[in-house]
């Protein structure tokens, strides 16, 4: 199984590190990010596939259409200020109301009465109806919402500083997930969430905390001022080890999530694209949430570079 997992680990970070090298070559068409897009659409997208593929087969029959165009219409809101140079020839405006998170914020409102509007149509009393529409509009809002987050990270800041750190979110996460996994396995004891997870261990969440700080501080502590100029950047000791130790909760949060879901669906693992993982949304559980935090710690400033 670990041989499994490690091939499958491989795989997938070799064909991100090719998106992320020509990201990093810089815009193309004027867009920054523009790599990145295409790539996070296909894991993200695809773990809401395999989400609702599970539901299709259990008692939620009826919600991929409705979820599915719905998650695609908030990651599609959220390209507008990356693809915004290629659509009017122009800079996204700066002063624009909207901002980068606004123009998905409204498309998730809009896909969420849109999901209740779409089983409304066959509403019966007491056929589930309600429930089917709430998981719909909740897959748009959750994996939509993430991937607006992810890229509104990507878009930070200037000179690639916005690449770095959203590739720096991804390596903290995974070393997190790394952490976490052999030292549950050498000094598991206390079980975490046994109902739902019976492999994790309290010590494994505190290993995986003290590996994503280490791992943390030597992305931004030591190898950021190699990259870019030491005078723009600022980085808080504090900021590190906050974002060590939040992207693991989140990142444990993230996987603790789709394992209730697959338990209340009956399935092991999300699909079967990747040996040893499952499918996409096995890889990409710890990362969604991570998004989320990677960007408000971005946001409340602990973490700053050039351009931010």
């Amino acid at each position: 199984m670990l041989r499994y997992r490690l091939l499958s680990a491989l795989v997938i970070i070799s064909s991100a590190l090719v998106f992320v090298g020509l990201d990093a070559r810089g815009p193309v068409l004027g867009c920054t990010g523009f790599w990145m897009i295409p790539l996070g659409l296909y894991l993200i997208y695809g773990s809401a596939v395999e989400c609702v593929w599970m539901g299709h087969h259990g008692e939620f029959r009826g919600i991929a259409a409705p979820a599915l165009i719905g998650c695609g219409g908030v990651m599609l809101a959220a390209t507008v200020p990356a693809y915004w140079p290629l659509l009017t020839g122009a800079s996204y405006p700066a002063d624009c109301l909207l901002g980068s998170l606004g123009w998905p914020l409204a498309a998730s409102m809009i896909s969420l009465v849109g999901c209740f509007l779409w089983f409304m149509r066959s509403y019966q009393p007491h056929s589930g109806s309600l429930m089917r529409s709430l998981l719909a509009g909740w897959v748009s809002v959750y994996f939509g919402g993430c991937f607006a987050f992810a890229l509104a990270l990507r878009l930070t800041g200037s000179s690639g500083w916005g690449l770095y750190l959203l590739v720096g979110v991804i390596l903290v996460t995974k070393f997190s997930d790394a952490g976490a996994y052999f030292a549950g396995r050498a000094l598991g004891r206390t079980k975490l969430c046994p109902n739902v997870s019976p492999g994790k261990t309290v010590e494994g969440l505190v290993g995986g905390v003290v590996v994503a700080i280490l791992a943390s501080w030597i992305y931004f502590k030591i190898c950021a001022p190699r990259v870019f100029e030491a005078d723009q950047l600022q980085v808080s000791t504090w900021g590190v080890v906050l974002l060590g130790t939040l992207l693991t909760l989140a990142g444990v949060a993230g996987d603790l999530l789709e394992s209730i879901f697959k338990r209340e669906m009956g399935y092991k693992d999300s699909g079967r694209l990747l040996p040893g993982l499952g499918g996409l949304w096995d890889v990409t559980d710890s990362l969604l949430p991570a998004s989320v935090v990677g960007y408000l710690i971005v946001v409340a400033q602990l973490i700053q570079g050039p351009g931010q």
